[in-house]
């Protein structure tokens, strides 16, 4: 099962339905991305590419939206797809909230930013986190690790902390700010930076396992 929040639901779900990481990749090449901070655009973008249900994935897949005002989490796992990955993806300060089964839904971000206990929660024995929080990143390169019993711990929200505790492995890769720039290259960037993770990630097992 794969579950994702905000941007993690458009690939989550583009791997839900089979796609493969070249097909993701053309899909990423042909949006000018900062068009998906609109809400039509995006749910327009993710109905060419994806199929029209939850129901209609090969992989079970659930996308991630926070409540509001209550600021709770919500999992969703059935019924229509693009609007779902609106929710999770909808920015405070940038967008409207998404009106879903009446419910007000933004940014799935700002109340589970790793859905590793979604994962969890959908029977998962083996959690693989892919952790691409700008936050994180930042805090990691002051040296600040959510780890860390001292008040450094207190930077990262609890809900993260939580999350890290139900991922069995963790790929946090460096996200360049260059990464951020609309266009092939950026792409084709953040890819090789994914790429390095992971290897890094299971460098560090094979060596934990080795000692």
């Amino acid at each position: 099962m794969i579950a994702g929040t905000s941007v993690g639901s458009i690939i989550g779900a583009a791997l839900a339905a089979g796609m493969d990481w070249r097909e993701m990749a053309d899909m990423a090449r042909s949006i000018f991305w900062p068009g998906l901070l609109h809400g039509k655009t995006l749910e327009r973008f993710a109905a060419q590419y994806l199929p029209a249900t939850f129901e209609h994935l090969r992989t079970r897949f659930a996308a991630v939206a926070t409540v509001v005002p209550s600021n709770k989490v919500l999992t969703m796992t059935s019924g229509p797809l693009p609007s779902a990955i609106s929710a999770s993806c909808a920015l405070r300060l940038f967008r409207r909230p998404v009106i879903r089964e009446g419910l007000q839904l933004k940014d799935g971000g700002f109340s589970c930013v790793l859905p590793t206990h979604v994962c969890r929660e959908l029977g998962a024995d083996l959690v693989i986190a892919s952790d691409v929080w700008e936050w994180s990143s930042l805090m990691r390169s002051l040296g600040w690790s959510p780890s860390d019993r001292r008040w450094i711990a207190r930077a990262y929200p609890s809900h993260y902390r939580f999350a890290l505790a139900h991922a069995d492995i963790h790929i946090h890769p460096e996200i360049p700010a260059t990464g951020y720039v609309p266009g092939a290259a950026a792409v084709d960037r953040m890819i090789a930076v994914g790429e390095r993770g992971a290897y890094l990630t299971l460098e560090s097992l094979s060596k934990a396992q080795a000692a």
